[in-house]
């Protein structure tokens, strides 16, 4: 009865993970999910009443594909400020990041194109590609982002679409350096490749200095690049963002009105006038102050409980630190699935890490979010973790 293409969907491993574990009592480190307590709810609460009393004709009804225009045109000084050439018609208002990169995915693939992706990489952005049945072209990563240097001859040339994540990599937690970022974008831009550029985690910058959009630096009109409110504001917003040539911008706004019409009109206001009241940088200073406090803390516990049996990385922003299982004596390394079996039994969560690589690697590491436990329950998982690796291994 379904269509030839659905072979390839498939259910995110994480969303069946929380929905398994949604009903018992346990401590979760393997969503992607914000701190709710961190959420400006008397700033929404504000800026929605004034919305709904001064343009609630406007907010119920339908809009425009491309977005609420005095939206777009914030998007868009938000985008200068990072780097990009921006205005309104440079910008489109998703229903979310995801739906973003589903758009951009759909304009530019037909079935059994080569798209190139990191590895690992993104999750919800691989099974984008498989309900569009395209075929990978894996790049390795290492601390300092995608492998530029696998970015060979053979790996660009025929590929349709180059899928990156700079700053804060879902999973692995790495940014791209600059020069590899002007790597990319110089190869990328040489062999014809358009650059889908997934920043969602932009603003969760806990050291170091802000580096530019690979899309930036990328000499090719079809560099797209995504964006969202969800990290910085809620998820519940649903509002995410598109930067591309006006062009493509304007075709992708085509297929939108076929997907949704548009992004919701009262949210798309509502997020408006919370950057206009000026809510923004006072809430991101919150996220960060938090989830900068988090992670120092998992970080800590891993070293003092976890040395023996893993290896991980230190994240500069976002939410995740990325782990590896160090090899047994005989050298069979173990198995995050088995890992996490025995983790629910003293009711731990994470992500095993062999969903994130789409060559098939990966059994030996595991994703750990820092963000939505509070401190105190961050050393309690990570000594769980510890006790469960120190009786397996």
């Amino acid at each position: 009865m379904l269509a030839e293409r659905m072979r390839r969907v498939r259910a995110s491993p994480i969303m069946e993970l929380i929905k398994t574990t949604s009903g018992g009592n346990y401590l979760s480190f393997a969503s992607g999910l914000p701190d709710p307590a961190l959420f400006p709810l008397e700033e929404l609460r504000s800026v929605t009443d004034e919305v709904l009393r001064t343009d609630g004709v406007g907010a119920l009804q339908y809009g425009a594909a491309e977005g609420y225009a005095p939206l777009r045109q914030s998007v868009a000084a938000i985008l200068r400020r990072r780097g990009l050439q921006a205005t309104a018609d440079h910008v489109l208002i998703t229903t979310g990041s995801q739906q973003a990169l589903d758009l951009a995915a759909r304009a530019l693939l037909n079935p059994g194109d080569r798209v190139i992706v990191e590895s690992p990489t993104y999750l919800a952005a691989l099974q984008v590609l498989e309900s569009l049945e395209a075929e990978y072209r894996v790049v390795p990563m290492d601390a300092d982002g995608m492998r530029s240097d696998a970015l060979t001859p053979s790996v660009l040339n025929g590929s349709r679409l180059l899928y990156t994540l700079p700053n804060f990599q879902n999973p692995s937690g790495a940014t791209m350096t600059l020069q590899r970022r002007r790597e990319v974008a110089g190869k990328a831009a040489a062999a014809g490749v358009p650059v889908l550029e997934d920043d969602a985690y932009h603003d969760l910058r806990y050291e170091g200095e802000a580096l530019p959009p690979v899309a930036a630096l990328a000499e090719n009109a079809h560099a797209i690049y995504t964006g969202t409110f969800s990290k910085v504001i809620a998820p519940g917003v649903r509002v995410g963002y598109l930067w591309a040539q006006p062009a493509l911008v304007e075709r992708l706004a085509q297929l939108k009105q076929i997907t949704d019409l548009h992004a919701g009109s009262l949210t798309q206001r509502v997020v408006q006038a919370y950057l206009q009241a000026g809510h923004l940088e006072p809430g991101l200073e919150r996220f960060r102050t938090a989830y900068a406090r988090r992670r120092d803390v998992m970080l800590a516990a891993l070293e003092t409980h976890c040395s023996p049996w893993l290896t991980w990385n230190r994240p500069a922003g976002g939410m995740f630190i990325f782990a590896r299982i160090k090899p047994r004596a005989a050298g069979t390394p173990l198995d995050a699935a088995d890992l996490l079996a025995r983790a629910m039994e003293r009711g731990l969560v994470f992500v095993p890490g062999a969903a994130f690589h789409p060559d098939g690697s990966g059994s030996d590491t595991l994703r750990l979010n820092f963000v939505s436990a509070p401190e105190e329950r961050i050393e309690a998982g990570i000594r769980i973790l510890s006790e469960v690796l120190h009786e397996w291994s």
